[in-house]
């Protein structure tokens, strides 16, 4: 494909060229220019984004008549939905201080024509430069459904970019992508007409495809790796669970830096074999050289420690700081290089490095540590020889760029022949942006979310509560960002709409202020925008199981809109947020923020005031915090004349952000509360504490951090005396007093706000997809969650419950009175048993939205689920709720699904909740009323059946194909075929009928086929033997 016409002939024909080369046949319109606003006669804006447009040209359309090689309908001519694509060229400006367009703002542009040419689908071609390169970006538009019989206006579609193509030096992940957009002409796969093209467009570019296509060529590198690699044993003994950990940490460093790169903060030659092979001999025992003498010097004494421009004594080699006299033996000390004896060049490695800029104290902080006397080593980040062979991680596992043919079978169903490479060679094949898609606009890139998508399906990989389900999936762990998106507005419509007064006005413009497609401020009254903006400055929001953050993710992105419209200029939100500023460091983050975007200021307050989150797993919790470095990275611009390159180094999130077991308290309800062993010298210690806690956010370096951190620890020894003599019992006072949440590598089996963030009158906003792990599965060696939980004074406790039921309990505590508890989760509870309770609990308050989802919201999950928001209040009894059916399961729009088929559910109580229309529930009360319950019958009812394995012993007409057709004979066929029987799960029986998914069983009862000697008990080599005569076939089967 020659993308270099765009620079050697005129705009328009280097268009046609390429939708030539795309086999698209074109009814060409103009090739003359126009003024923006001639075109975009309805929608053209002055402002800033419309401004950046040159030059608009009505290129052509794509239609049935295109393709039939007829002229086609004229564009005035066309007044409904009309089968075709507009396609437009438009030239660019660069914007401010001369950067090129955001995504965000060919986006606008690109809807703009959208809604300008609103009965047609819009393809827009941009070009661009910054006067040494020259771009294009191609947007594509979501057909609009314009008239909506139960809503005004228009739906807007979204807009899917592919921006920033290098026309002359295009990067492989673009020319993919373009490539693939190519259709075939002839053959069974060919696009022929206006559908065709329109849907084969759409799923190019889909993100989610391209996620899904990286994610699976990713896991099956963690997977190949899983049995290359050696991590110290030092603190985990299982070798498994080991390798897993410190890859899935690994990963996540390798793609945050790779972003970091992309952001031009850190030099491509790092990841360039050529480059790197005149760095390094390669003298590793274990042949890890790339690993320790790159990465791990990068990771450890880089990215935490300053620039050398800015602190000579930083950024050298260990041996240099002994002679030079900055440490006495640098033993465990990071921050100073390691493995000189694997590098030829000092001087040039040094000047490789010498540009990165110093990001954060505790961004890659080495997990190694000195207990007692006691060395536990981690990342084995040591320049010692006897640790030399502790630690493998392969330099082919890089820089591999051949495929080869492995077997992951040990790892993933049917990955007897898969294919791998090298991670760096992966990471090179795709194109990467590091700002987040939202849901109606999207880069066809890998975007930053990919951390948490990574992280939450290899999680998932070796936790035993999903390990044997993600073994057949390809990422499906994840709430998508639809959902996402979708429960965060909710939440904050619900939030901002008490605080007004909860009249359908305030609603319905607190739905644009939220929306991503609607510009400006929607509220005319300055005193609700008033309000407005100090309730935002005010609200405080928790995920208490927040993974790889993607809801705290989601609050920040809608805030930061929300503020945008409010307070375009942002002067009162900066003024707020420095007047929040210790006053010791005002003076100091003033300046360093004189200079920064509006956006990175309005994130600045937001993280540190508004957003919270816990996670039990401590790679969780830092996985958070890199997503929201990126997502303040971005918004910075380098300059080189400046210390750090003028980039303010990143907040430490350690206080926002924390590894616990949210469900366990500090105290049980038998306990005297924590405020009744505080006197004055308590209170004063504590405050002490949380001012210094505050400092640490804002301090950009690493040596002051590390003395406030000094600090924290005398105070919490001093808060430790003083609590024991007033007589608070020494269990709570050792827990209280030695969490560190500095400490990277563990977590509190309890969690507290008020001690942990300061939050003494609870939440505005709990938000969340917590677990769904049953209470009976063991939770350890010795234990089950059941036996981990039960004494924790749930209501809503059941032993065959499940631990998302103890969230919503959990959550709701975790409330102020009037907060709002938004949480996507099994929808069992509607109408099990064990939901009874909670039921119940959620009948004491007002639940608002209850949406059903059913099956397939996550791919490969095997729950179905619901969400529910529901207001710490008197129950109101105007719960609104819809079932989300075949029919309009690919609806974005849950508000306005509510607004057409929602239902009002009243009189909740612990019965089974039923979302119906007016005539079902009333056919439901009948029923009930005249019916006779299955409890009053005379049978007995058990649970489903208990496999053991649903994995070996529920399978598909493939597998029992299979099975039947490895019988020796037809005898041995017979009776395999009588114990193979067709199933039905609990998902198959829908309201009024089954769909049977084409499952069957193996039932085998124990001792099978001797179940009916009474002699044998207990495992039987007899019955064992007997089974591998008579059904061998089935048997080998189970073998697997």
């Amino acid at each position: 494909m020659n993308l270099s016409n765009f620079t050697t002939k005129p705009f328009v024909e280097a268009v046609k060229d390429l939708f030539t080369d795309l086999n698209v046949p074109v009814n060409y319109i103009s090739d003359d220019p126009a003024r923006p606003q001639d075109i975009l006669k309805d929608t053209f804006k002055d402002n800033a984004v419309f401004r950046l447009m040159d030059d608009v040209y009505f290129v052509g359309m794509v239609d049935d008549a295109a393709f039939q090689g007829n002229k086609s309908t004229s564009i005035d001519d066309i007044r409904s939905d009309y089968d075709g694509i507009l396609i437009f060229g438009v030239t660019l400006h660069l914007r401010e201080n001369g950067l090129l367009p955001k995504r965000s703002q060919l986006a606008e542009i690109a809807r703009a024509f959208n809604r300008e040419f609103c009965y047609t689908p819009v393809v827009v071609i941009f070009r661009y430069s910054d006067g040494q390169k020259h771009y294009i970006a191609f947007a594509n538009t979501q057909r609009l459904a314009y008239a909506q019989s139960w809503r005004e206006g228009e739906k807007t579609g979204k807009v899917a970019l592919l921006r920033n193509i290098d026309v002359e030096h295009p990067h492989r992940g673009h020319l993919d992508i373009l490539n693939q957009l190519r259709i075939q002409t002839t053959g069974p796969k060919a696009v022929n007409s206006f559908t065709k093209l329109y849907e084969f467009w759409q799923d190019v570019f889909s993100i989610e495809v391209l996620n899904r296509k990286f994610y699976e060529e990713l896991s099956n590198w963690y997977f190949w790796a899983m049995d290359q690699v050696k991590f110290p044993d030092d603190e985990d003994r299982d070798r498994k669970s080991r390798n897993a950990k410190n890859l899935i940490r690994m990963i996540t460093r390798i793609i945050f830096i790779w972003f970091m790169k992309e952001k031009g903060l850190i030099p491509a030659n790092l990841f360039d074999k050529s480059y790197v092979d005149r760095l390094l001999n390669y003298g590793d025992a274990t042949g890890s050289t790339y690993y320790k003498a790159i990465l791990q010097n990068l990771f450890f004494a880089t990215l935490n420690t300053p620039m050398r421009k800015d602190n000579p004594q930083s950024r050298i080699f260990i041996e240099d700081a002994k002679k030079f006299g900055f440490v006495n033996d640098g033993y465990l000390q990071q921050g100073y290089y390691r493995y000189s004896r694997f590098i030829t060049d000092k001087e040039a490695f040094l000047k490789e490095f010498d540009n990165i800029p110093f990001l954060n104290g505790g961004l890659f902080e080495s997990l190694d540590k000195k207990v007692d006397d006691r060395v536990i080593r981690i990342d084995c980040f040591s320049d010692h020889p006897k640790n030399e062979t502790r630690l493998k991680v392969p330099d082919y596992l890089f820089f591999s760029r051949e495929e080869q043919e492995t077997d992951l079978s040990a790892y993933l169903e049917n990955g007897n022949h898969k294919k791998v490479r090298g991670l760096i060679t992966i990471l090179d094949s795709y194109n990467f942006t590091v700002e987040e898609n939202t849901p109606f606009d999207e880069e066809v890139a890998l975007d930053p979310e990919l951390l948490g998508n990574v992280f939450e399906n290899l999680l998932a990989s070796y936790n035993p509560e999903t390990a044997t389900t993600a073994r057949k999936s390809t990422g499906s762990f994840y709430t998508p960002p639809e959902i996402v998106d979708y429960m965060v507005k909710e939440s904050l419509i619900q939030h901002f709409s008490a605080l007004l007064g909860n009249d359908e006005n305030h609603r319905e413009k607190l739905r644009s202020l939220f929306s991503y497609t609607d510009n400006g401020n929607p509220f005319d009254d300055e005193e609700d925008t008033h309000k407005i903006l100090v309730g935002i400055e005010k609200i405080k929001i928790l995920d208490p199981a927040c993974g790889s953050g993607a809801f705290p993710m989601g609050i920040l992105h809608n805030l930061v809109l929300a503020l945008h419209k409010l307070d375009p200029e942002n002067q009162k939100w900066k003024a707020n947020l420095l007047a929040k500023v210790p006053v010791e460091l005002k003076a100091e983050v003033e300046q360093s923020l004189e200079n920064k975007s509006l956006d990175y200021i309005r994130k600045l307050g937001l993280i540190e005031n508004c957003i919270f989150g816990v996670d039990i797993q401590e790679i969780a919790i830092q996985i958070s915090k890199l997503r929201f470095f990126i997502s303040l990275l971005i918004e910075q611009e380098v300059d080189d004349n400046k210390p750090n390159r003028d980039i303010r180094a990143l907040p430490n999130l350690e206080t926002k952000f924390v590894a616990a077991n949210s469900l366990i308290n500090l105290e049980t309800d038998s306990d005297k509360s924590f405020s009744h062993f505080k006197n004055a010298e308590v209170e004063a210690l504590e405050k002490k504490l949380f001012d210094i806690r505050e400092k640490i956010f804002y301090t950009n370096s690493r040596s002051e951090k590390i003395r406030l951190e000094k600090q924290l620890t005398e105070l919490r020894s001093r808060l430790k005396d003083e609590f024991t003599n007033l007589g608070y019992p020494n269990d709570k006072t050792d827990k209280i007093t030695s969490w560190d949440p500095f400490d990277q590598n563990t977590h509190a089996d309890w969690f507290d706000p008020e001690w942990m963030f300061g939050i003494k009158d609870g939440f505005d906003i709990v938000i969340g997809n917590p677990p769904y792990i049953q209470l009976q599965k063991a939770c350890n060696d010795k234990h089950k969650y059941a036996d981990l939980y039960k004494n924790q004074s749930f209501a809503t406790f059941e032993r065959t419950g499940d631990i998302y039921c103890l969230f919503y309990e959990k959550g709701m505590s975790f409330l102020r009175e009037g907060g709002h508890l938004a949480f996507i989760t099994s929808n069992k509870w509607m109408r099990a048993g064990y939901g009874e309770k909670l039921r119940r609990f959620f009948a004491q308050y007002n639940p608002l939205i209850l949406i059903d989802l059913g099956p397939d919201v996550f791919d490969n999950a095997t729950v179905d689920t619901n969400i529910l928001i529901v207001q710490k209040a008197k129950n109101q009894h105007c719960l609104r709720a819809i079932t989300v059916n075949e029919e309009n399961k690919n609806q974005l729009d849950f508000a306005a699904l509510l607004e057409k088929n929602g239902t009002l559910l009243s009189n909740l109580s612990a019965d089974a909740w039923f979302i119906g229309s007016n005539a079902e529930q009333q056919l439901k009360e009948k029923i009930e009323r005249i019916g006779k319950p299955l409890k009053d019958w005379d049978v007995n009812i058990y649970r489903g059946i208990l496999t053991g394995l649903n994995e070996a012993f529920i399978i598909d007409d493939d597998k029992r194909q299979e099975i039947l057709d490895n019988c020796k004979d037809e005898d041995e066929r017979r009776r395999t075929e009588s114990i193979i029987k067709p199933i039905l799960r609990g998902r198959d029986i829908k309201r009024y009928y089954y769909e049977w998914a084409g499952l069957w069983v193996i039932f085998i009862p124990w001792h099978f086929p001797l179940h009916n000697d009474s002699s044998i008990h207990g495992s039987s080599e007899k019955a064992e033997n007997e089974f591998i005569r008579q059904y061998p076939s089935v048997y080998n089967h189970l073998l697997k």
